[in-house]
């Protein structure tokens, strides 16, 4: 009996994609990671001496709602959306490259989710643009780029939702601004220490995260030689 090795970035394109859109699209969700993790590790820094350099390195709910006491919406509203929707994008691209190859490898695995899988994406189908904006989630973008909702519907669709993202998260931010202050001014007393925790924490969770990734690839071998 053989078992079905999970989908790889070898997974082999939708035919209307060329290459290039693949490598691209993938060297992109490298980068944004990669500074989403710069971010991470230098965020008592950044968020003290440059906030919206933070801001830019990835524009999650933590990150607004700690930059928003600082600036006005509109200079929040500038950097927070366009790397928002970029995410966005990327997720969406993401998922019209692999996300077909994993939904069937997960059937494959779990041949009692099919009927689950197709009644959900007849809904997504059905809704995708509301759900684009009142669900701005990496989820539902994922589950536009597998249905293939057009491009143009999408963009339009992601933008106007993730504009209410970030202004609900920019009013929460000045909402809890009395308490979000008292930690930055923390952090600026201890800026140094507090820095190398976080980069030392960071560090540790990739290393942990690369063994855990060798270690499953190693018990994925034998498995993956079987299926041949």
């Amino acid at each position: 009996m053989t078992t079905d090795a999970p989908p790889t970035a070898e997974a082999p394109l939708p035919g209307d994609i060329p290459p290039w859109a693949r490598k691209t699209i993938v060297a992109a969700v490298v980068v944004t990671t990669g500074l989403g993790m710069i971010g991470t590790a230098f965020l008592p820094y950044l968020l003290v001496e440059h906030p919206l350099l933070l801001l830019g390195t990835s524009a999650d709910v933590r990150n607004i709602v700690l930059v928003a006491p600082r600036y006005s919406l509109p200079v929040v509203m500038a950097i927070a959306l366009p790397r928002r929707v970029l995410a966005m994008a990327l997720t969406y691209g993401m998922g019209v490259l692999y996300g077909r190859a994993m939904l069937a490898w997960s059937v494959r695995k779990l041949p009692r989710i099919a009927r689950v899988i197709a009644a959900f994406e007849r809904l997504f189908k059905r809704f995708q643009r509301t759900l684009l904006v009142v669900f701005p989630s990496y989820a539902t973008n994922a589950l536009a780029g597998v249905t293939r909702t057009e491009l143009r519907s999408f963009i339009a669709c992601t933008t106007l939702g993730q504009a209410a993202y970030v202004v609900f998260m920019y009013y929460l931010g000045d909402a809890l601004s009395d308490w979000t202050d008292r930690g930055v001014e923390w952090l600026r007393m201890h800026l140094w220490q507090s820095t190398a925790v976080c980069v030392g924490a960071v560090a540790i969770h990739q290393a942990v995260s690369l063994i855990r990734r060798r270690r499953a690839a190693r018990l994925n071998a034998p498995q993956e030689e079987s299926t041949q």
